[in-house]
């Protein structure tokens, strides 16, 4: 088996370019990080450490991903909830041994394979070609110290993914098992609910002061001051160097005699016809019809009937015929050539005799021309003007970012790389991320995000934002969230607490009218005074119907849940709490499995494979012997 996946995964490998950063990006980076100038190992592989710095660096940006992702829900209750600590470090652990295993099969990315990966790559790229120095910076806001580090990475995952490609691509599965997946995916179902709406139940519940401090309590992150920081900025706009440049006449006319057929105007023909469908495979006898019947159309023209009228009544053309043949303005070329070649030697006002194209025999009425011109120099000179003003300071912007790199390199803080530069420094106050929406620079979202998962004393890094700027960021101080007093949230924590208990409440009253028996919905919903819905046919994956009560949640069990039953538990709901009851299920017909069954076996394949590989990956964990430092684990 090893032979195979050997042979397997170098015969992917040859073909590998990848066009983006892989997710696995996110979590890897490169670095020396020491914290409290101690490096006790987090956990060890076969007696190989992962240090603190290498667990830190993979931590901190997964926590950047989720702050960015999740805005103002950030919190750190979220995260412990998500277990992002452990699942950083499981997922080093296994990164690490899944380099082993590809170390082991002989398994490499050449040094082609790389490059080719990273010229490729859209990312390091201006004006189609690929930018060693764009590269260079892009990779430093990355999170790498160098650019061999990059690759580095990439090589590395490169091996990684054609082993899990390898794995994966080496499951097999059954008929039965495509048409299981068919079913869950095409099964329809007809759900009601009653939903216990928790503002219903405010009136009914107090809180007590004790109450209210317990809650406060037991909820403190949920009261926290924001995250602020103060950062120093250098911000590099196009639009200001455009605004302070000039361009010389001799220039802007050089671009218009360059550009001067894009100035010019061909000449165009507005025209209309009448169509009678005819081809060449048609018998000699339709043919002939068709002859008689354009024949007819010309002959009551030429007695004085207007042309629009006989379209509308004889055209074939249903598209145009409704408008009297109208074609509207074309240039010469777009037309069938017999139909071009007819309408571009007629003269205006004129009708043509019978003109035969593929399409049938046509008569044509030339209405009006429109003659050829040149736009003058003078209508376009603004125009031009502006366009070589904002390249030549696109082109400055991205010069000068790359002098800001390199002094950067040479200095040791943004004001004293500026400086060398001539560019100015840009302080922010102390902000928070809603106040700094309204900051000049920091609401820019790419900007923004970045300051605010940058800690103190890391490189400055310079970004380029999607309208063209490039601005370097520096992070002077961050004053983390902290814990505000009760007498600063009293109100908050009154109004929490209520609407927790509300909801406790509201669940109460759902979970009594599951129990009640013989009572149709519609009678339970008055008897208890909430409102009753009823789905359209939907599939598990809510395909059919965006009602909001119809959570992910409420479709997982009421798919596990038979024809004419409850779902056995109430369910949260944005609204409240719903009561769910199965009312149809609809089972999809076997014309729709064969039209599915091509790609749902593929589906299939990549799931088992993904179970496969998973299964695999746990059991080589068990050939490695691998243990967690806990309590330093304990101190991120």
């Amino acid at each position: 088996m090893l032979e195979s996946m050997r042979n397997h995964a170098q015969g992917w490998l040859a073909k590998v370019l990848l066009g983006g950063i892989a997710l696995s990006f996110v979590l890897w980076g490169v670095g020396d990080y020491f914290l409290g100038g101690s490096n006790e190992p987090i956990a060890k592989i076969n007696g190989k450490p992962v240090d603190a710095g290498e667990f830190y660096t993979a931590y901190e940006r997964q926590l950047n991903a989720y702050r960015s992702m999740l805005g103002k829900q950030f919190s750190k209750d979220l995260v412990d909830s998500l277990n992002v600590k452990e699942t950083t470090l499981q997922t080093i652990i296994n990164r690490r041994i899944m380099l082993d295993v590809a170390a082991k099969l002989g398994l490499a990315a050449p040094e082609a394979v790389v490059l080719a990966s990273v010229h490729t790559d859209p990312i390091f790229q201006s004006t189609g070609q690929f930018d060693a120095q764009r590269y260079r910076i892009l990779t430093r806001n990355m999170g790498f110290s160098s650019a061999q580090d990059y690759e580095n990475d990439l090589r590395v995952t490169i091996m990684i993914d054609a082993l899990e490609k390898a794995l994966m691509d080496s499951a097999h599965v059954s008929d039965a098992e495509i048409r299981d997946l068919f079913n869950q995916k095409n099964e329809q179902r007809v759900l009601s609910a009653i939903v216990v709406d928790a503002g219903t139940q405010l009136s009914k519940v107090e809180v007590s002061d004790e109450q209210a401090k317990a809650w406060y309590e037991n909820h403190k992150s949920s009261y926290q001051s924001p995250l602020r920081i103060q950062v120093n900025m250098v911000e590099i706009n196009p639009r200001d160097l455009a605004a302070e440049g000039s361009v010389e006449e001799s220039e802007i006319q050089a671009a218009y005699e360059k550009r001067k057929a894009e100035f010019s105007e061909e000449e165009q023909r507005k025209a209309r016809h009448i169509l009678v469908r005819v081809s060449a495979s048609d018998s000699e006898a339709t043919r002939v019809a068709a002859r008689q019947k354009i024949e007819a159309a010309q002959a009551r023209i030429k007695a004085g009937e207007d042309f629009s009228a006989v379209a509308k009544e004889v055209s074939d053309d249903a598209g145009t015929a409704k408008n009297g043949g109208d074609l509207g303005w074309f240039k010469q070329g777009m037309m069938v050539a017999a139909f071009d070649g007819a309408v571009f030697s007629m003269d205006k006002a004129s009708i043509s005799d019978i003109v035969e194209s593929e399409f049938g025999y046509h008569l044509i009425s030339l209405d009006d021309i429109r003659q050829a011109h040149q736009t003058p120099y003078e209508q376009v000179k603004d125009k031009l003007r502006n366009e070589i003003l904002v390249a030549h300071a696109t082109e400055e912007a991205y010069k000068l970012s790359q002098d800001l790199d390199e002094a950067l390199g040479m200095e040791d803080s943004l004001k004293a790389a500026a400086a060398a530069v001539n560019l100015k420094v840009i302080s922010s106050k102390s902000v928070s991320m809603d106040e700094a929406m309204v900051e000049p620079v920091l609401s820019n979202p790419q900007v923004g995000q970045k300051a605010f998962a940058t800690l103190p004393g890391q490189a400055v890094e310079i970004i380029e934002t999607s309208d063209g700027r490039f601005v370097a960021i520096e992070v002077a101080e961050r004053i983390e969230p902290d814990v505000l007093p009760f007498a600063q949230v009293t109100r908050r924590v009154y109004s929490d607490a209520k609407q927790e208990a509300a909801n406790k409440k509201a669940r109460e009253v759902a979970d009594e009218i599951r129990n009640v028996s013989g009572k149709s919905m519609d009678e339970l919903a008055q008897q208890f005074g909430q409102a009753k819905f009823i789905s359209k046919p939907l599939r598990s994956n809510g395909v059919g119907d965006d009602a909001i009560w119809l959570t992910n949640a409420v479709l997982d069990e009421a798919f596990k849940t038979p024809q004419g039953s409850w779902v056995n538990q109430s369910m949260a709901v944005p609204q409240g709490f719903a009561v769910v009851h199965v009312e149809q299920v609809i089972t999809p017909s076997e014309d729709e499995f064969n039209a599915q069954k091509e790609v749902i076996a593929k589906e299939a394949v990549r799931a088992k494979g993904a179970v496969r590989f998973a299964r695999w990956l746990s059991s080589v964990r068990e050939g490695y012997e691998i243990t967690t430092n806990e309590q330093a684990l304990s101190r991120f």
